[in-house]
Formats: structure tokens, C-alpha cells, sequence
């Protein structure tokens, strides 16, 4: 008759049992480590993604993010559309460290008459070929549109780089950005300008996943005159921008919402203060795909512009060593 110790019996089911669940662990870490990591990109909001306020978290190490349509659409005071793209490729080059490089794109309407010999475009190779009458600039520095037909181009090369000061704990997460805007296409700025930028990011647990982001930016570089560089063109980015925003996860749905308020300068000369707010929707469709959109609204300032924006992103590697 054999007898079983139940004590020993029950100790040896244990160790099977917690050996079991290590090496699925391991096996699911091991064939499955981007599903893991990406399924939370939805909770990391960039600049201009869907709102111009980000948070202090940076892309996982040894991470690439490929940006496809990142998509403004602006509509000024005047019922005028101007389109805007920024297409970009992020790199997690070192723990909470990314290096990033855009490529600004627009389109606008073509002028009804050429640009004066001193702006900015003209000395770089006319939008029509021909040089401009300065009697053509209005008073603001805007140009009159013709509508018939759109004149679009490069605005510059955008190099970032991201880097996350601490992990949030009974701290908030700290961070600070570098922004260069190279002067590199037909719609360029003459100039290079540098923008830095402080984040922090703040979860308010007693709300639920809540988190509130603070962004204080300004921007290095002459500023610009309206006989130089037209609103209705391009003008590069604000003198100087502070704000906050409020986003709100909801975890089982991959989703996250959030609204902002923010102030900010132009670096036009003779600028007013413009203050603006916004609203906006992430959603993770899959591991890798996060879409987001939103809707933009400046409430004070000459035009009152509205905007819109509707980006992708996907995560092209996480969790390899590429780096």
C-alpha cells in the first residue's frame, strides 16, 4: 500500500504551480516584449498630439516611432484654410532620452502678386519666379490671395531632443526639451531658431488616472517683420508659450481624453498676447498604431483662428536592442 505525504505532495503542486507561471512570464517576455511596452504609447502625449501641451514622459529606450500624419489644419479669421504636416521619426536613443527629427510641410494660397525683393522667400528663389511690389503688403504684413491654386513646400528641418529629468514618485516628473528649426526649404525662416521648453506632469490620484502637465517654452531668434515674412504664410514657432492641460485615461479602452489653456507671443513684431484652448482624444487601435485628433480655438487675437488636428503614430520596434 503506498502511502502519500500530503504535506510534501502539497509543497511539490507549489513548485510546480510557481514554476509554471515564471516560465510563461519569461516565454511572454521574451516573444511578446513590444505588445507589452507599446500598449501604453496611447498615455504618452507628444507636442502638437493631439494639443500643443506634452507630458514629461519620454518614448521606452531603444524605441523608434514613426509619426506618418501628424496633420494642422488652420482656419483663419478670413475663411482661409492652411494645411500643415509635419511628418517625424523619434529614436530612444538613451533611458528617457529621444532624439527626433521633423519635416514640416505647408501649403497656402498662391499671392495675387509677387513678394517684395526683401522677403525672406524671394531672396531664396521666388514662389512665382518673380520679384513683388512692396505696396502688395497690407498694413498687418499679410499678403492678398489670389485662391487660385495653392504654392506649397518644405518649412524646415525640426531636430528634438527629449529628456526626462525622473520618474514621477511623491515628485512630480520633471523634463526639458530643445527644439532647432533649421532654415532648410522654400518656406523656411532666414534663420535658425531654438526653442526650450520645461515640462512637468503631475497624477492626481485621488481623481483616478488624472494627470495634470505644465509647459513653459520660449524661442531664441530675431524676431520677424511683417514686410519680411507673411501671417498668411508661415511664421515660425511662438516667442514664447506657456500653458497647462488635464488628461484623463481610460485604460480598458486604450483611449485617453484631455482639454488645455495656453498663452503665447508670436514672434511677428508688435504682437499681442494670444490666449487658446483645446481639446483632444488618443486611441491605441493596436500594440503598435495609436490615431489621435483634436480641436484647437484662439480666443483672443486679430483672427480668432480655429484648428484642427489628426495624427498617427506607430511603434516601428520596442524592447530589441538597436541602439
Amino acid at each position: 500500500m503506498v502511502r502519500f505525504n500530503r504535506t510534501r505532495t502539497g509543497a511539490w503542486l507549489r513548485r510546480v504551480r510557481a514554476t509554471s507561471l515564471v516560465a510563461a512570464g519569461a516565454t511572454l517576455a521574451l516573444f511578446a516584449p513590444s505588445a507589452l511596452q507599446a500598449q501604453t504609447d496611447y498615455f504618452n502625449t507628444d507636442g502638437g498630439r493631439p494639443l500643443r501641451i506634452q507630458d514629461a514622459n519620454a518614448v521606452e529606450w531603444r524605441a523608434i516611432e514613426l509619426q506618418f500624419a501628424p496633420l494642422l489644419l488652420e482656419r483663419s479669421g478670413g475663411g482661409r484654410w492652411r494645411p500643415e504636416i509635419e511628418p517625424e521619426l523619434a529614436f530612444g536613443i538613451l533611458p528617457r532620452t529621444v532624439l527626433s527629427f521633423g519635416f514640416p510641410l505647408v501649403s497656402v494660397d498662391r499671392p495675387v502678386a509677387p513678394l517684395p525683393p526683401s522677403t525672406a522667400l524671394a531672396q531664396r528663389g521666388n514662389i512665382d519666379g518673380t520679384t513683388f511690389a512692396p505696396d502688395v503688403i497690407g498694413p498687418g504684413g499679410e499678403l492678398p490671395l489670389s485662391g487660385a491654386g495653392q504654392v506649397g513646400g518644405l518649412a524646415g528641418v525640426h531636430v528634438s531632443m527629449f529628456h526626462q529629468l525622473n520618474v514621477e514618485t511623491r515628485l512630480p516628473s520633471f523634463a526639458i526639451k530643445a527644439d532647432a528649426l533649421l532654415p532648410v526649404g522654400p518656406f523656411a525662416a532666414d534663420q535658425a531658431y531654438y526653442t526650450f521648453t520645461g515640462i512637468v506632469t503631475r497624477t492626481l490620484s485621488a481623481l483616478g488616472p488624472v494627470r495634470v502637465h505644465g509647459n513653459a517654452a520660449v524661442t531664441l531668434g530675431d524676431g520677424v517683420r511683417g514686410d519680411t515674412l507673411s501671417r498668411s504664410l508661415v511664421l515660425p514657432a511662438p516667442r514664447w508659450r506657456a500653458g497647462v492641460s488635464m488628461d484623463r485615461a481610460f485604460p480598458l479602452q486604450s483611449t485617453l481624453i484631455a482639454v488645455e489653456a495656453l498663452a503665447q507671443r508670436s514672434l511677428l513684431d508688435g504682437a499681442d498676447v494670444v490666449w487658446s484652448t483645446g481639446a483632444g482624444v488618443r486611441h491605441q487601435f493596436s500594440p503598435r498604431v495609436v490615431v489621435d485628433v483634436g480641436v484647437l480655438r484662439d480666443l483672443t487675437g486679430p483672427e480668432r483662428n480655429w484648428s484642427f488636428t489628426v495624427g498617427s503614430a506607430v511603434a516601428l520596434s520596442l524592447g530589441r536592442r538597436l541602439f
